[in-house]
């Protein structure tokens, strides 16, 4: 999911968690946010790179290899709810609950995009929109970004390539 999807949709749980939280909605919606600089921290641990430059190149090309997102990991998520039990804290649990919304968002997208990849290829027949070449395991290439939220997993957005094709298309764009 887009950085831009991201942040409309904490808003937008922020807008209706605001009566509740009054002053407070800002910790869930900046920890919501602020969760993917986990990205980054493995970009540059792994790579030997603080640039930010560097990090975004990467993560916008055709089919990244898949980073460990520490802030995402269950075990992470599970020591801060310990944590905020334990400690009675209403800090952490605020944050924890902004970490679940995103993660949560996560999953979603991802089931999503799933559903959409193995759908395409399947009516695709396995063959790469671009080139005509078969291949088991096709790639989904993003034609249009909508900024209707509820548009987003339409299959006119997307179509399916083979990995030499989807990374040309992301070397064009």
């Amino acid at each position: 999911m887009r950085v831009q999807e991201h942040i409309k949709l904490s808003a937008a749980a922020a807008i209706i968690a605001a009566p509740w939280l009054k002053q407070d909605v800002v910790i869930p919606f900046a920890s919501s946010i602020l969760i993917d600089v986990d990205h980054y921290l493995w970009h540059a641990i792994t790579y030997r790179t603080l640039s930010l430059r560097a990090a975004v190149r990467f993560y916008l090309q055709a089919d990244p290899p898949p980073a460990i997102k520490y802030f995402h990991h269950p075990l992470f998520l599970g020591l801060l709810l310990f944590l905020a039990v334990r400690l009675r804290s209403r800090l952490l649990g605020l944050i924890l609950a902004g970490l679940l919304f995103h993660a949560s968002l996560d999953i979603i997208h991802n089931t999503q995009m799933s559903r959409l990849k193995y759908t395409l290829s399947e009516q695709a027949h396995h063959l790469c929109s671009e080139c005509g070449q078969y291949v088991d395991a096709l790639q989904l290439h993003t034609v249009h970004f909508t900024s209707n939220l509820l548009d987003r997993y339409n299959p006119r957005h997307f179509v399916v390539l083979c990995p030499r094709c989807h990374e040309r298309a992301h070397r064009h764009s």
